[in-house]
């Protein structure tokens, strides 16, 4: 089996960190595959690492500005420029599979020639961006994965059900020993600083709560590839407010054992994120906005909570909520550990996948306990960027 597979970023982001791991599994497996994607980040590094091969996408990184049109224009070129690439590439060694990680590089694979996967791990909120989109995904003859129901209705509107799949991301074990520890309970939000992942509301919660000295409220993360001047109205907000900003760590597990309570206030368009299977698989409460496929992770009352409607008011409840209730956040992430281990491992997302790319590809389908190829994987990328 040989992959090509193309992403729209080489930063590791939400999406990337799902690519890692089909990878890993990739060459558990026995498979060759190449990979290429714009610039020279950490995800090609990666590539590299596990002997696959890498290549970089000659595209410009698109930005809404004053110069939006130029930025367009820029990127238009570069569309062209990198279909090439791939055309000549998969002339020099043909794949069996073209497996898509994001949206931005449907237009490559039009006329590729081979079978096209293309991953959701994203909703498209211009209608422009889905009218493109679409109209690639039937022109290549594509089938889908995507990372919950929401995700995928955009994509089912285009298509016969039997050509989208849902697989739930899965993410490793972040668990670590905690002893009891006297102070303030300690919320945070985990990831990119960008508007659609709610951090200006987390910050008004923040200034709802600010007479309570039993909370201690955090923002990790950093913008990535995201708006930077976002980034610095919410860090001069927060630093009025006495939020705390944290840089990223090395593991993401390192990160959750700082908290008690994950706060996920994430726009309407959220599709999914794995920050959430992560809290808990580490055994942190997450309260969360019912945006877009959140709910179908979350058990409201079992699991986590979900806040009645998106807004800072019924943020901040919900966060002292479980502040004043010990034995809530106790019962909610056993329960919610639980739910890992039944739905969001890495193991099961990896095969999931795998298995999907062999079906789609023509190639047998091996079952998990069949020996598979291939050398040992390495120790996974550090986790240094959450989407």
């Amino acid at each position: 089996m040989r992959l090509m597979v193309l992403d729209q970023f080489s930063d590791f982001g939400g999406a990337q960190l799902c690519l890692r791991d089909v990878l890993l599994e990739a060459r558990r497996r026995g498979w060759e595959a190449e990979v290429m994607a714009p610039g020279n980040g950490p995800l090609l590094e990666f590539v590299r690492d596990c002997g696959f091969a890498a290549r970089t996408l000659p595209i410009a990184r698109y930005a809404t500005s004053r110069n939006a049109v130029l930025h367009g224009l820029r990127f238009g070129i570069g569309i062209i420029r990198c279909a090439r690439a791939v055309r000549q590439a998969l002339r020099d060694r043909p794949a069996d599979l073209i497996y898509v990680n994001g949206p931005r590089v449907l237009p490559l694979v039009t006329d590729a020639g081979a079978p096209v996967l293309f991953h959701a791990h994203s909703v498209l909120t211009s209608r422009v961006a889905r009218s493109i989109a679409v109209c690639c995904l039937r022109r290549a003859r594509a089938s889908a994965l995507a990372c919950s129901e929401f995700a995928a209705r955009p994509v089912r509107a285009a298509f016969a059900a039997n050509r989208v799949r849902v697989i739930y991301n899965g993410v490793a074990d972040c668990f670590r020993p905690r002893t009891p520890r006297p102070g303030p309970v300690r919320v945070g939000l985990i990831g990119r600083i960008a508007p659609e992942k709610g951090h200006l509301d987390f910050l008004q919660a923040a200034r709802l709560l600010a007479g309570r000295p039993d909370l201690r409220l955090s923002i990790i993360g950093a913008a990535l590839f995201s708006d930077r001047g976002y980034e610095r109205a919410v860090r001069s907000v927060g630093s009025r407010l006495g939020v705390e900003f944290c840089e990223w760590t090395a593991e993401i597990a390192e990160a959750l054992g700082g908290l008690d309570v994950l706060a996920v206030p994430s726009g309407a368009q959220e599709a999914s994120t794995r920050v959430v299977a992560e809290a808990f698989s580490a055994g942190v409460c997450v309260v969360a906005y019912p945006s877009g496929g959140l709910p179908e992770l979350i058990r409201d009352g079992r699991t986590g909570l979900l806040t009645t409607k998106r807004g800072p008011v019924e943020l901040a409840q919900a966060i002292q909520t479980l502040a004043d209730d010990a034995l809530m956040r106790a019962r909610l992430t056993v329960n919610a550990r639980a739910e890992w281990e039944a739905r969001f491992t890495v193991e099961r997302f990896q095969r999931e996948v795998c298995d999907r790319i062999e079906a789609e590809a023509g190639a047998p389908v091996l079952s998990p306990n069949a020996s598979r190829s291939g050398r040992e994987a390495p120790a996974p990328a550090r986790d240094a960027t959450r989407a």
